[in-house]
């Protein structure tokens, strides 16, 4: 599965794809507060991004985006950000930072 590929976080326009499994993360992911309603993302419930490398040493960002049934328990209750899925299946897109 491959992903979008950005310069800047904004743009829908895409610079390539990348494999987000060969992004490796540097630290901990936080969450962007992005407004999503009126967005490309228009649809999900929050934004996070993590501090990455791409396999060239380059420093990036791996973006999860969550919907309301990831960020909620079966009795609708909020989870802590530690159990959601952070997988590369929520990766939506990597942007170059350096």
């Amino acid at each position: 599965m491959n992903v979008n590929l950005h310069y800047d976080h904004v743009s829908d326009h895409a610079v390539g794809k990348i494999n987000p499994a060969t992004v490796k993360g540097i630290d901990n992911a936080y969450p962007t507060s992005r407004v999503l309603d009126g967005s490309s993302d228009a649809g999900y419930a929050e934004e996070w991004a993590e501090p990455a490398k791409l396999p060239d040493g380059r420093q990036c960002l791996k973006i999860y985006l969550f919907d309301d049934d990831d960020i909620v328990d079966s009795d609708g209750e909020p989870r802590e950000p530690e159990w959601y899925p952070w997988d590369d299946e929520h990766v939506a897109r990597v942007v170059v930072t350096d």
